[in-house]
């Protein structure tokens, strides 16, 4: 096997375990889960992203999530500019869920009439 098939299997691994921790958290309302498992290609990046929870939880979760990010990045880089970009970065994230949400309500509505 060669380095990138075996990170490929490894990859599909780590979906199978997030895909068991989603379905952990979307039977159990007392748990809260936020999983992403990223597998970095030539040209792009492969990503599974899963979310369950209440919503206060999941927001909690985020800060935190966001805390160490930062801690993570400065102790690399001692710059505000890390700051920025997580901040340009969750407003990225922002507007596309919110884009996505828009253009899936409504194809329901137009699949409704």
């Amino acid at each position: 096997m060669t380095k990138k098939s075996i990170e490929e299997v490894k990859f599909e691994e780590a979906e199978k375990l997030a895909d068991e921790l989603h379905a952990i958290a979307m039977f159990n309302e007392n748990i809260t889960c936020l999983v992403n498992v990223s597998y970095n290609e030539e040209e792009s990046i492969n990503t599974t992203t899963f979310v369950a929870g209440k919503k206060n939880a999941l927001l909690a979760m985020y800060e935190e999530i966001t805390e160490h990010l930062v801690y993570e990045l400065m102790k690399g880089h001692d710059c505000m500019s890390n700051v920025v970009s997580i901040l340009e970065a969750g407003k990225d994230g922002t507007m596309a869920g919110l884009n996505k949400f828009t253009k899936e309500a409504k194809e329901q509505t137009n699949e409704n009439n």
